[in-house]
């Protein structure tokens, strides 16, 4: 924590820097992303991310943030105190809220798509717009302990802050990959073995008839118009979730969360009954 107290200015080096950092583009040299809430941050520190800097409001008042100070200085994490102004600035909403941390992380390189293990279980989502959609896919990802969550680069961008949020933590365990071209992707893990799986509320066979018990990528498509017909063409098999009640369609997340789930079921033995 700096001697002089709490920082004052936009044009402090520290704060200069960080911001610079948040506003760079995916790709571009120290890209960050923010974490906000004690919650988010103690996550960032205890999955061991790369954390640039942690800012705390001036006078650390809540218990919850004061243990996150702890703990990010146990982790040789610089710290920073910020005078409110600054501190609502860096956090770029426009209003005050009751978050009194913040944590400066590194976006991490693509994960990548080799290597994989035997029971490989990819979620993967194709033109994903809304933000919070492609968070909760990432929340839900890890909640079925995916081996990666995989979209394609036209989606809502993961380490925005509405799509960070709605991961809940999940953002720092879930390897991620944003491709280019989902489509080659998709080829090149058929050809190494796994099955891709696309949800379809067109197929005639329901999930739970599929076998999903060896690697498998589950895709999922865009909230409105679904999968597109060339990636339906590369799937091995397509799913449909059945539904009894009056509504079109599931949410995304809530497709995916059945495709995880399904996989999940049948690989704890419950392969050959109905769910």
């Amino acid at each position: 924590m700096r001697a002089s107290g709490a920082i004052a200015s936009l044009k402090d080096p520290i704060v200069a820097d960080a911001r610079r950092r948040l506003a760079a583009g995916a790709g571009e040299s120290g890209a960050c992303f923010l974490a906000d809430g004690a919650r988010m941050v103690r996550q960032a520190i205890e999955a061991r991310s790369a954390i640039h800097v942690v800012f705390f409001l001036d006078g650390v008042e809540q218990d919850e943030d004061r243990q996150v100070l702890d703990l990010a200085r146990q982790a040789n994490l610089p710290c920073h105190l910020l005078q409110p102004g600054i501190f609502f600035k860096v956090l770029d909403l426009g209003y005050r809220t009751s978050v009194g941390c913040l944590a400066v992380v590194s976006r991490p390189p693509p994960a990548p798509l080799e290597d994989l293990p035997a029971d490989a279980c990819l979620l993967a989502g194709q033109s994903i717009q809304d933000p919070r959609n492609v968070g909760v896919l990432i929340r839900t990802a890890d909640a079925w302990a995916a081996t990666r969550a995989v979209f394609s680069a036209d989606s809502a961008d993961p380490w925005s802050r509405p799509a960070v949020r709605s991961t809940t933590g999940s953002i720092f365990r879930v390897p991620l990959t944003l491709s280019g071209d989902l489509g080659g992707e998709l080829k090149r893990l058929r050809d190494r073995g796994l099955a891709v799986v696309g949800s379809s509320a067109h197929s005639r066979r329901p999930v739970w008839e599929l076998d999903l018990r060896g690697p498998v990528v589950l895709l999922v498509g865009n909230e409105t118009a679904g999968l597109p017909p060339d990636l339906l063409d590369l799937c091995d098999q397509a799913a449909r979730i059945p539904m009894t009640g009056s509504a079109h369609s599931f949410n995304v997340t809530v497709a995916a969360g059945i495709l995880l789930y399904e996989c999940q079921r049948q690989r704890a033995g419950g392969w050959g009954t109905s769910a």
